[in-house]
């Protein structure tokens, strides 16, 4: 594989220099100009909540995960007492509502013995008390104006839901052997391949919306479709002695085909554009990251072809030119609603994100694999 731009020592150098910026990441030097967008602002990304470390929804639980990786496979000490910092941090101050998004923050805390007896309460919501749409899917619930308020999203779902929730769900059916928790994150799994999986392309919608039988402008978004290039092989590799070989060969042929079809879209530099098949829109790091981790990922575990790897490296080296000299990582989008139109998501706010730094951790990570 060539790997030759690649040095092990500029990935570890980089990758400490992005997990210390995260430990301390605080909210964006241009944040007043981002307040002026007033009304805009929802539809721009710019949601308050979403900076830094100090509140508890998705852009905080991404960030855990990345912090988690590290923990995981380079026996990396900071993840447990940061955590466990946080976590008392956040209850101190009172959680927000549960919904979609707030769940994220569990998918890494539940390993935690002081997170254990709130994981059990909040997958029981997520099985008797999250609203479902049609076919009883996880309906997109997200905060609200305020952290104890929420949008319903009323009968969408959305691709964000497998990394956010999804996972989560899987992970407590194998810790706790819940028989009935695995097959709920494999069925909201399917329901959601179903409705956001394009089978023209290969790549995923958004979302989907039950009442109005669409997918909204059918966006292809890059940190969408990374959420399942990322999230499923994590999926296969924890679900997969409960999962017969037929569904588990589905699953598989999914990710193959999608991965397929990022490539062709990849763009010159190795990055994928916030809209993958629009070479206008800017490109994206936060889910270009995602992609090259999930791809690396993948191949590492027999899940897609050797060949594959040599793209994500390309990407890992763009990757790696983004991160400036106080591991800042730079072209993240904001948080991304579902856009009315297409040319919405290129309009999405930059600036630097929890997710941007984990995204970015998780894919360096795998990189190391292949120096």
């Amino acid at each position: 594989m060539n790997n030759s731009r690649i040095s092990k020592v500029e990935i570890i150098e980089k990758l400490n220099r992005v997990t210390d910026k995260l430990l301390k990441l605080e909210r964006p030097e241009n944040e007043a100009e981002l307040q002026n967008l007033g009304e805009d602002a929802g539809r721009r990304g710019y949601f308050a909540r979403d900076f830094g470390m100090e509140e508890w929804d998705w852009p905080q639980g991404v960030g855990l995960y990345g912090l988690q990786k590290l923990e995981q496979h380079f026996k990396d000490e900071r993840y447990q007492e940061y955590a466990k910092l946080w976590m008392s941090k956040q209850l101190g101050k009172g959680l927000p509502s549960r919904n979609i998004n707030t769940t994220a923050p569990l998918l890494s805390l539940m390993e935690l013995k002081e997170a254990e007896e709130l994981s059990l309460e909040w997958v029981q919501w997520l099985m008797h008390g999250l609203p479902r749409t049609e076919e009883s899917g996880y309906q997109h619930v997200t905060t609200g104006a305020s952290k104890d308020e929420v949008t319903l999203n009323d009968n969408e779902i959305w691709i964000d839901t497998l990394f956010m929730a999804i996972l989560f769900t899987a992970k407590m059916g194998v810790k706790y052997d819940n028989s009935a928790w695995r097959q709920a994150s494999l069925y909201q799994l399917l329901l959601h391949i179903k409705y956001l999986y394009d089978k023209k392309t290969g790549l995923f919608f958004h979302g989907w919306h039950f009442g109005g039988r669409h997918n909204f402008s059918e966006a292809f978004w890059c940190r969408g479709n990374s959420w399942f290039t990322l999230g499923l092989p994590e999926y296969l590799e924890l679900m997969g002695s409960y999962l017969d070989s037929g569904v588990f060969e589905y699953l598989q042929q999914i990710l193959n085909a999608q991965a397929t079809a990022l490539l062709a879209c990849q763009s010159g530099d190795g990055l994928w554009h916030t809209l993958l098949d629009d070479s206008s829109s800017y490109t994206e790091t936060s889910g270009s990251a995602a992609i090259a981790a999930g791809i690396l990922h993948s191949v590492r575990r027999g899940l897609l072809p050797e060949s594959y790897a040599n793209h994500a490296l390309k990407a890992i080296r763009a990757v790696l030119d983004r991160i400036d000299d106080e591991g800042t990582v730079l072209g993240v989008s904001g948080g991304t609603p579902i856009g009315a139109a297409k040319e919405d998501y290129k309009e999405i706010i930059i600036a630097p994100m929890a997710y941007g730094q984990a995204m970015v951790l998780v894919a360096l990570g795998e990189a190391l694999h292949y120096c």
